[in-house]
Formats: C-alpha cells, sequence, structure tokens
C-alpha cells in the first residue's frame, strides 16, 4: 500500500470533527485521508465492509462504548487499529482507552496537524509490526513521518492535488455539520446547507474515481 492510500474512519462529536478537519487542512502531506462517519451504524457498515488503516474514535461519543464492545466480537473491526481522541487527560479516559486497545491516544486540547499526523502514523505501524511479528515476518512499515513535519509533499502531483481537495472537502463538510445542528429546522439557510453537503460528496466521489486504477 502507497503512503497516500491509507484510510482513516471517524466517530465523533462535531466540535472533535470539527477539530481534526481544520487539522488535517493545515498538513497538505499527511500520508492518509480522515473520513467522517456520521453514525454508529454507518461506522460498523463501513469497517465491515471496506477497508481502514485505522480507526478514530472520540470516547465522548455516546455510541463509543457500543463500538468499542462490537469491535471485541467481530475478528474484522477488531483488526483495524483504535486511535483514542480524549475529550480531556483524565486518567479514566487513558485507562479505558489502554482497556480497549488503544494503539494511540491523543487528548483533544492537543490535537494540531502535527500531533495528529505522529498519533495516526504511529497507530498504523504499530498495527503492522504486531501483524507481520504473528505472522514471522519482516516488512517495511506502511508510513514514515516526515522529519521536518508536515513539509514534505506526495511525489506524484495527482496525489498532492488530491490531498489537497479532499482536507478541503473535509473542513467545508464538517462546518456545514455544526450550522445544520445549530439551524431550526425551518431556518431558510437549512436548505442552502443541504446542498454544499451534497456538493461536497459528488466532490469526495469523483476524487475516488479519479484516484480508482
Amino acid at each position: 500500500m502507497s503512503i497516500a492510500s491509507s484510510q482513516v474512519l471517524f466517530l465523533g462529536e462535531l466540535p472533535f470533527w470539527l477539530k481534526v478537519s481544520q487539522a488535517i487542512v493545515e498538513a497538505p502531506a499527511a500520508p492518509f485521508q480522515i473520513h467522517r462517519s456520521p453514525s454508529l451504524r454507518d461506522a460498523l457498515r463501513r469497517l465491515d465492509g471496506e477497508q481502514w488503516q485505522a480507526l478514530l474514535l472520540d470516547f465522548s461519543h455516546p455510541s463509543a462504548q457500543e463500538l468499542l464492545a462490537a469491535r471485541k466480537l467481530h475478528d474484522g473491526l477488531n483488526s483495524v487499529p483504535l486511535l483514542a481522541l480524549l475529550p480531556i487527560g483524565d486518567p479514566q479516559f487513558h485507562g479505558a482507552a489502554a482497556t480497549a486497545g488503544a494503539a494511540a491516544m491523543l487528548v483533544l486540547g492537543d490535537v494540531t496537524s502535527a500531533s495528529l499526523q505522529h498519533a495516526v502514523v504511529s497507530a498504523i505501524n504499530s498495527n503492522t509490526l504486531r501483524t507481520n511479528y504473528r505472522k514471522g515476518t519482516n516488512m517495511t512499515l506502511p508510513l514514515e513521518p516526515a522529519s521536518n513535519g508536515l513539509n514534505r509533499l506526495p511525489s506524484a502531483n495527482l496525489d498532492a492535488i488530491s490531498h489537497a481537495v479532499n482536507n478541503l472537502l473535509c473542513v467545508i463538510n464538517a462546518n456545514a455539520d455544526i450550522l445544520t445542528d445549530q439551524l431550526d429546522a425551518t431556518h431558510n439557510a437549512v436548505r442552502s446547507v443541504s446542498q454544499i453537503k451534497k456538493a461536497t460528496k459528488s466532490a469526495a466521489d469523483l476524487m475516488r474515481l479519479l484516484k480508482t486504477p
């Protein structure tokens, strides 16, 4: 798998998603893409039916415990490394994340483009090491953090463009989600926000098609 093809699924509250999306838009060279799942049901469906290299889970999300319980019962879900996103640096949350088998942890207040990249890369690489150890094989880690932070661009122009556009779409979609949550259902702007979300989804689908061999 190429560095730029790693996919991370996010399940969490809107304020967490906004923080994450703002961090990734500042990291055009981040060797992964993060996609938000709007519900537990959607997250379970996508984890079961699609290939993901990491799960970024907001531990304050109402469905977090249900998802963690499902991971224990389903080998396929449990094979995706867990990155715990904690609301505060409380020992109780750290303990819960450790018990859940989190490969990496990150406190919301500490989320930056650099810390997010480091946590995601650490989670993915730790899972690769465990897998290779069980198989008794050696393999180069799929992801390598940039030595100078986030200034390294992907070698292919298409990857660079894809990252930039996908990161921009993440920010647009995250802000649209927050507006939807704050607006009354009868507000005139609701339809406009809905159109923005549809447009971002169409653009994201197009970008995936362009990258498909």
